[in-house]
């Protein structure tokens, strides 16, 4: 029998992981400034050798342009899971702002004359200011894609499943969307979500009042992992999390998989196979996966724990 991964171990971001995640992205970013900063600064002074076609230098400052460069690239693959859609304006801007220091600071000490470099600064200003523009852009968009707009409007984010493809053209979709809320209740709602909700993972802000009100129920896709490995990893912690009838998971069946999809919560036409009463056990190891995919805080955790212990 094949076990099912750990939805908490796969959903989960610890606070140690983000904070390497940074620390590696910051220490990338300071290396590629410094290093275009270093090529662009130091240009005059590098004297370079020339024969038969092939010109080469023992400066280091020489080969720090190139060496930039893909500390640059590095600094992209670093920030992308922390950034996304942000990442290409934010290393542009980088790239530029290092230029652009460099190419001054050489203007100031005298290396270079402002009248050889004015093109370039200009250049580089230019491209400073759309690698900004750029990175708010896509700041916004991933912050709306994070839901964080929707956590600012009262919303409860879980992650959800979506079903039931209805095309109303542009780049949405109608669909009916299955979540669990705080209480461990099956909702089955129909509205409209992005289409790539049917592609990636997505997660659904519920309004903990009203939590079957399509109108007030918001749904995102956070961005999808890098890997396909760690797509798929996710897409299966899901299945796990939210079994659905059509489900045939690992070590067990869509028939086992219905039972537990249908809490008094769902609100579909069609009633499946009555559910499996749940142990204790399995109840709490629900709420900390919960808990550790973000869709329960500290006060919701401990709330949704001590019902159950009471019960």
């Amino acid at each position: 029998m094949i076990t099912p991964p750990d939805p908490t171990s796969v959903l989960s971001a610890s606070v140690s992981r983000r904070a390497a995640a940074v620390l590696l992205a910051v220490g990338l970013g300071a290396l590629a400034w410094w290093l275009l900063r270093l090529g662009a600064h130091d240009a005059t002074l590098v004297r370079w050798e020339c024969f038969a076609g092939t010109c080469a230098t023992d400066d280091f400052a020489g080969a720090a342009p190139v060496l930039g460069v893909l500390a640059l690239v590095a600094t992209a693959a670093a920030v992308r899971p922390l950034a996304h859609r942000a990442t290409p304006g934010l290393v542009v801007a980088l790239g530029a702002g290092a230029l652009l220091s460099g190419w001054s600071g050489a203007v100031a000490e005298r290396l270079n004359t402002e009248d050889a470099l004015r093109r370039w600064m200009l250049l580089a200003s230019a491209v400073l200011v759309l690698g900004l523009v750029a990175a708010l852009w896509g700041g916004w968009r991933t912050v709306r894609d994070a839901g964080w707009t929707a956590r600012l409007r009262g919303r409860t984010g879980t992650w959800a499943r979506v079903r039931d493809y209805e095309d109303v053209g542009g780049p949405v979709c109608r669909a009916t969307v299955h979540f669990d809320d705080a209480r461990g209740v099956r909702h089955a709602v129909r509205t409209t979500v992005p289409r790539s909700a049917f592609k990636h993972v997505p997660r659904a802000y519920y309004d903990p009042e009203r939590p079957d009100d399509p109108e007030r129920l918001v749904v995102v896709v956070p961005a999808p992992p890098l890997t396909a490995a760690a797509r798929a990893a996710r897409e299966q912690a899901v299945r796990v999390l939210l079994p659905l009838p059509d489900d045939d998971l690992p070590g067990g069946s869509g028939p086992r998989a219905a039972g537990r999809a249908a809490p008094s919560g769902e609100r579909s036409g069609a009633r499946p196979p009555a559910a499996r009463p749940r142990s204790v056990v399995d109840e709490l190891e629900r709420l900390h996966a919960l808990r550790a995919a973000g869709a329960l805080d500290e006060q919701e955790y401990a709330a949704a724990k001590a019902r159950v212990l009471g019960a």
